[in-house]
């Protein structure tokens, strides 16, 4: 395995961790939030990396998860959860007037199931490419 694809998936597992303890406190929902968008982004461009593909320089896991299906690897993408933690990823870092989502703070169960996501998508992506 390419060094920089095993730093993705280094990267990726520490957002992991970090999501999972942060998911323990129900105020730091948005912060497990931005971390759970980061281990799709990263897990994603470890796929890219492998591929020997230029990585795009984008936060956006839409476009990077539609780089990955062009490409014909067989993941679990799921467009709706996508496009959901997608939504997260710019409101947790920079506030609107309607809170941090259109419903406001990210609700511990809906941070659950992204976190749940997250981690069977990097497990995948791990599993691939090894």
């Amino acid at each position: 395995m390419k060094k920089q694809v095993k730093e993705w998936l280094y990267h990726a597992h520490v957002d992991l961790l970090s999501a999972e303890k942060l998911l323990e406190e129900e105020n730091l929902t948005q912060s497990s939030a931005f971390h759970c968008h980061q281990v799709i982004e990263k897990s994603l461009k470890a796929i890219i990396e492998s591929l020997d593909l230029r990585i795009p320089h984008t936060h956006d896991l839409i476009k990077l998860s539609a780089l990955v299906k062009e490409n014909n690897i067989d993941l679990i993408l799921d467009e709706d959860i996508i496009a959901q933690i997608n939504d997260v990823y710019i409101d947790s870092r920079y506030p609107s007037d309607h809170g941090l989502i259109p419903e406001g703070k990210p609700s511990v169960e809906f941070v659950t199931k992204i976190y749940e996501y997250s981690l069977l998508l990097y497990k995948e992506v791990k599993d691939l490419l090894h």
